[in-house]
């Protein structure tokens, strides 16, 4: 992973593991596509509300596409109390408080993070966009926000790094957001008990063996829990020697709070029962599911809506599936509409909402960052899901950048021609300057057809000029 060879998008393509996946720059893919925060449920006035997921924005918490206004609210961080400037874009949180009848304006009474994995890289896979800390699998796709000061090349081996994200069903963390450790900071994992040995008083997180023999146990300890475990040394046999372990639950609540998680399906049985993270959710018919004909698996990535029972399972009245593999346009913007929330980029429209996710990375870093602060000529990246016409853009995160002189998409193949052809709204042209990469390679053009595919090259009218195609794996 990597930065400032230009975007971090861009060193993606061409280098290590930055070539896993398109976003590790920054751009926060975490937003809720057309779910438009909890206005869509119907909520009453003032519904007392908890919301699991990673951050869209700022202003005060951004959250689901729901803004929370954070002034009173109890704010911690790993444990310790804090505050909301420490949060970052991408961050996995749970909020509690409510939300008002408009739907997308609320107030949070406790705000909480904990970090999924703070530690040493001790391992990376390239082809298999993974990388491991602590024993434990991080697993990179183009969701992933990375941020500002950490170039993705310093994702290797000796990097001390912090990342937060979901489990997958193979207990692999997914990440939602890598930053870099502060230094002197203790080493964590979250992650399920695995072989308790309560007289060695050791356990299993993956393949992390933890000594907790300095620690004094919480109560309900056992395999198969969520444990948070803190330390900073090694023993001689090469367990994390941990005088904190903590065991998490699913989050405290009240029959008929309304709910909003976020996460990757750990569990499933049905589309009427299934766990997302520590959340079992079901359903008292059929939930709304989106897009129409999106398959609801284990492993999906999905952002569920509904209202908590009183057996604290989440009854869900929509359930949205995120795409593995995004849309993108980056380059300058041709037009900004308040009037329409859209912005226009290398010609293809994006649709932006509440649910957008949005954050400035250019040398203003405009922490409040809103639609109404980008300008015709601004750099910025787009990405989201294809809108109905497959032209545009619906967006789930928006982020302005420093100016770089090339331009960047990524989407499905359509109308090729050799050596032509068109994703989203963008004519591409390739010749003898370009290079191809990926799978197919040389064979692009055989290959490439309803294909995802990454392109970076130079405008020239209407044009993009590649310099560098990738066929997605």
């Amino acid at each position: 992973m990597l930065k400032h060879i230009g975007s971090q998008w861009a060193q993606r393509l061409l280098t290590g593991l930055a070539a896993c996946s398109l976003i590790a720059c920054g751009l926060v893919a975490c937003g809720a596509d057309q779910m438009a925060g909890i206005q869509g449920s119907g909520f009453p006035v003032a519904a007392g509300v908890t919301s699991v997921g990673p951050i869209n924005g700022f202003g005060s918490v951004i959250l689901g596409g729901v803004e929370y206004d954070t002034s009173g609210a109890q704010v911690r961080i790993d444990d310790l109390s804090g505050t909301e400037a420490q949060l970052r874009v991408g961050q996995v949180i749970t909020l509690k408080g409510s939300v008002n009848e408009d739907g997308t304006t609320g107030k949070a009474t406790d705000v909480t993070f904990v970090s999924d994995l703070r530690g040493p890289v001790t391992a990376v896979d390239i082809n298999n966009c993974t990388f491991v800390v602590l024993g434990q699998t991080v697993r990179v796709d183009d969701a992933t926000l990375v941020d500002d000061s950490l170039q993705l090349a310093a994702v290797q081996k000796g990097a001390f790094i912090q990342v937060s994200g979901f489990a997958n069903s193979a207990g692999e963390l997914v990440a939602s957001r890598i930053d870099p450790a502060q230094t002197g900071a203790s080493l964590q994992v979250k992650g399920k008990v695995q072989a308790l040995n309560t007289v060695a008083h050791t356990f299993r997180i993956n393949t992390l063996t933890v000594d907790y023999s300095t620690a004094t146990p919480p109560s309900t300890l056992a395999n198969g829990v969520t444990v948070v475990v803190r330390g900073s040394a090694f023993g001689t046999s090469g367990a994390l020697i941990a005088p904190i372990v903590q065991v998490i639950g699913a989050p405290a609540v009240a029959a008929n709070d309304r709910g909003q998680v976020s996460g990757v399906i750990t569990t499933f049985t049905s589309i009427s029962d299934f766990v997302v993270g520590s959340v079992r959710v079901v359903s008292d018919g059929s939930p709304v599911v989106t897009p129409s004909g999106a398959t609801v698996a284990l492993n999906s990535r999905v952002d569920v809506q509904g209202t908590f029972n009183a057996s604290g399972a989440l009854v869900a009245t929509k359930v949205q599936v995120r795409s593995k593999s995004l849309s993108v346009v980056r380059g300058l913007v041709d037009s900004v509409s308040a009037t329409n929330n859209s912005i226009t980029i290398l010609g293809v429209t994006a649709t932006v909402s509440g649910a957008t996710a949005l954050e400035d990375r250019s040398t203003l870093k405009l922490r409040l960052f809103k639609l109404s602060d980008v300008r015709t000529g601004d750099y910025v990246e787009i990405r989201g899901t294809p809108d109905a016409n497959g032209t545009g853009i619906v967006a789930t995160a928006l982020e302005r950048d420093k100016p770089e002189n090339r331009s960047y998409v990524q989407g499905t193949v359509r109308n090729l021609n050799a050596p032509n052809f068109t994703i989203l709204n963008v004519s591409i042209a390739t010749d003898a300057g370009t290079s191809f990469s990926g799978p197919g390679g040389q064979q692009f053009f055989s290959q490439a057809l309803n294909r995802t595919v990454l392109v970076r090259g130079t405008l020239a009218g209407n044009v993009l000029v590649a310099d560098r195609v990738q066929i997605r794996p």
